[in-house]
């Protein structure tokens, strides 16, 4: 039976860890914001480079399980996940009789309603 010099650990595979930058929230939030400024500015000109950095943020936001800003929240397709901009990959209509906001994606052809509503006793009175 030929033995092991390197002891009895020679058949077990060693995982190692990535190290990966410790950050704060607050930092995370901010990282998160400024690619997707950086989206925002960037998909008039080219729409490739603009998904990859929505897609960056996205990735980080679930990696660290942290809430995107709810300015940033509904700018993202609910359906195919793409970074929306109105009028490039995107339609946004008002309907007053609906009280909704919809926004077609044109990647993926699907609607998304979000209701508003002017005053709070408005939407107090559709609850009840």
């Amino acid at each position: 039976m030929p033995s092991n010099k390197s002891g009895s650990h020679s058949s077990r595979k060693k995982h190692r860890r990535r190290k990966s930058l410790m950050l704060s929230g607050n930092d995370i939030k901010d990282r998160i914001v400024e690619l997707l400024e950086l989206a925002d500015k960037t998909i008039k000109h080219d729409v490739e480079m603009a998904q990859k950095y929505a897609l960056q943020a996205r990735k980080l936001q679930m990696k660290t399980r942290t809430k995107f800003p709810s300015e940033w929240k509904k700018r993202f397709c609910k359906h195919c996940k793409t970074f929306l901009y109105p009028g490039i990959n995107s339609r946004t209509r008002l309907s007053s009789t609906n009280k909704v906001v919809s926004i077609k994606c044109f990647n993926c052809k699907n609607y998304t309603r979000i209701p508003y509503y002017q005053k709070l006793e408005d939407k107090n009175e559709r609850d009840h």
